[in-house]
């Protein structure tokens, strides 16, 4: 583009000549976000000279020129303003043109790319805001377009205190006490102590619950009801001459209902997920097999089978890319959805594998064992990367940190383990519960973790531990609240946007509904 416009001395390409400073920057930062380094210092030495002439352009193009991480720019206030806002530069209808036929002649994907993320053309006289930085494409003093406080828009730098108010505010919450957590009980009558597990949608819409006697359980939580996608041609249903077909139960299935009642399975249900999107569910069973249900149907769709033994966790990737499972077999094994057979197989344990949990970045896989040990597997590799030892019965319940640092631990011996992965020891030890742990979710934040427990009582911790004193009753000095309710069995808690957690469990039996 340089040597395009400097071969001509038309005034339309005096006009765009000022686009080159930003396109030089924003590619610039591009690049460094991307980690090309080698590039950076080709592309920066190239072209750097020609932005010197101008001081205020010169600034910039003496910080690019230290800027070789992501942490160089985000420390940067004008180059975090670049990456904050688009750059405009105004243009006439010809001149704007003239760059278009620039730019359809040859290859200029990267430019392109840059044109529409980060520079606005304003070819049409428009308002202009606050939030935009400006440039002009010939009038401009000191030859146009630069970052010089005269060229930033006002409320730019008069909020850059504020800004920094605003983010001191930010931090003085988060080193601060925690807002107090909004907990919501799910509690299940009449289950004649028949239920396994239950689990809440990513959406807060939905509910599945497994059974003993095989079957799976939905219901909504919303005021809209479970309703059947009509299709134009149902395969999973031949009808002959002699069928006496049930009119009221298909109206039924086209009107919707509170619950829908999933079959397949030939034996106990331990665990459901639901995909990140709501969209399926996958289960497990004593027979063996992981089933895939679809939820716009509510129909069996794909039937996985690999282990030779009962099927007790599943846990799904966060994109939904993988999905992975634990068995009595004492191993792990990672799935994908388009497949019926195991892609990995991690062995290791030396007893049942009870529970396994993804990374939030879906490279490592973490497991739970009635051996008393958690494994931190590499999920492509498949090889064991942790072992963290230290628990003194089987490990129930896993949860990873949100941020990805931490991974807790929790089962028959009471005690809620925190690990920092990135050294493989023990972080914290938390104590209080009772009996044993059943589930663990951490806050989006990553600040709290609530952990429920077969002596019926939910509590939350805030593993920062800067301010809180020690209870009465000898739990650890992170604990920061005990939520109990109306249940004979919590059975698991999760923590959903907003602060809010959700906790299902069975309700007392001499309790009425």
């Amino acid at each position: 583009l340089r040597n395009f416009l400097s071969d001509s001395d038309s005034q339309y390409s005096r006009e765009v000549m000022p686009l080159l400073y930003p396109l030089f920057v924003y590619l610039h930062l591009d690049m460094v976000q991307n980690g090309l380094k080698s590039a950076v210092d080709s592309f920066y030495s190239r072209f750097h000279g020609m932005f010197l002439q101008n001081a205020s352009q010169k600034d910039i193009i003496d910080q690019l020129q230290t800027t070789l991480t992501l942490q160089d720019i985000l420390s940067n206030f004008k180059l975090r303003t670049f990456l904050d806002n688009k750059y405009v530069v105004s243009l006439q209808e010809d001149s704007y043109n003239y760059l278009l036929r620039y730019l359809q002649s040859d290859n200029n994907t990267v430019l392109c790319k840059v044109l529409t993320l980060h520079i606005h053309l304003d070819v049409q006289p428009v308002k202009r805001t606050d939030y935009q930085l400006y440039a002009s494409g010939s009038t401009a003093r000191n030859g146009g377009n630069s970052l010089e406080p005269p060229d930033v828009p006002t409320s730019i730098l008069q909020n850059e205190a504020a800004l920094s108010m605003l983010q001191d505010s930010i931090k003085r919450v988060k080193d601060g006490p925690p807002s107090l957590t909004t907990i919501c009980f799910y509690a299940f009558y009449n289950t004649e102590q028949l239920l396994n597990t239950a689990e809440i949608s990513a959406d807060s819409k939905l509910l599945a619950a497994g059974f003993d006697n095989s079957c799976v359980k939905i219901w909504s939580l919303r005021s809209r009801k479970l309703q059947v996608e009509p299709t134009r041609v149902d395969v999973s249903r031949i009808r002959l001459a002699c069928d006496v077909l049930d009119e009221e139960e298909e109206e039924d299935d086209y009107m919707g209902t509170e619950m829908k009642i999933l079959r397949g399975h030939s034996g106990p249900v331990y665990s459901t997920r639901f995909l990140s999107d709501s969209s399926g569910l996958i289960s497990c069973s004593e027979d063996m097999t992981i089933r895939y249900w679809n939820l716009s149907s509510f129909t069996n769709t794909v039937l996985y089978h690999g282990h030779a033994y009962p099927v007790w966790d599943l846990d799904i990737s966060p994109c939904s890319l993988f999905f992975a499972s634990s068995s009595h077999d004492r191993t792990a094994r990672l799935w994908s959805f388009d497949r019926t057979y195991p892609l990995r197989i991690y062995a290791g344990h030396l007893a049942d594998v009870d529970c396994v949990k993804f990374h939030p970045n879906s490279n490592y896989l973490a497991t739970g064992s009635t051996d008393k040990t958690v494994r931190l597997w590499s999920t492509q590799q498949g090889t064991s990367v942790r072992l963290f030892t230290g628990h003194r019965g089987p490990v129930m319940s896993l949860a990873f940190s949100p941020n990805g640092k931490y991974l807790a631990s929790a089962g028959e011996d009471q005690k809620l383990k925190l690990w920092d992965l990135a050294s493989g020891t023990l972080y914290k030890e938390l104590r209080g519960h009772t009996d044993n742990i059943t589930s663990l979710t951490f806050s989006p934040d990553s600040s709290l973790i609530a952990s429920a427990s077969m002596d019926n009582s939910v509590r939350v911790w805030d593993i920062r531990n800067t301010y809180c004193n020690a209870p009465a009753d000898g739990s650890s000095s992170e604990l920061i609240g005990v939520y109990t309710g109306q249940l004979s069995n919590v059975l698991s808690a999760q923590f959903m946007a907003c602060n809010l957690l959700l906790v299902t469990g069975i309700a007392q039996e001499n309790q009425e509904h």
